[in-house]
């Protein structure tokens, strides 16, 4: 009986909810392939327009496996200051 009560209480956890949550933007992070692909660039272009920019990366993990990733709200905050063209 127990257990019948312990599995009711379980969540289904799939991957389509997990797809709808996102964090909230000061924790969102972002990888340099996908600001490159945001700005239609390449990722040498994309690291050293944000390095000209202040915009510091952050190392997520050590050694060989670890990921440089930027912060999305520091990325966003620098995308709007830019000048558009048409």
């Amino acid at each position: 009986m127990a257990n019948a009560k312990m599995s009711s209480n379980n969540r289904d956890y799939g991957s389509e909810s997990a797809e709808k949550w996102r964090p909230p933007e000061e924790y969102r992070i972002v990888s340099l392939k996908t600001i490159a692909e945001l700005l239609d660039t390449s990722r040498s272009s994309a690291r050293r327009w944000l390095t000209e920019a202040g915009i510091r990366p952050l190392s997520v993990g050590r050694g060989k496996n670890g990921a440089i990733r930027f912060r999305w709200a520091e990325v966003k905050v620098w995308l709007e200051s830019r000048e558009q063209v048409d």
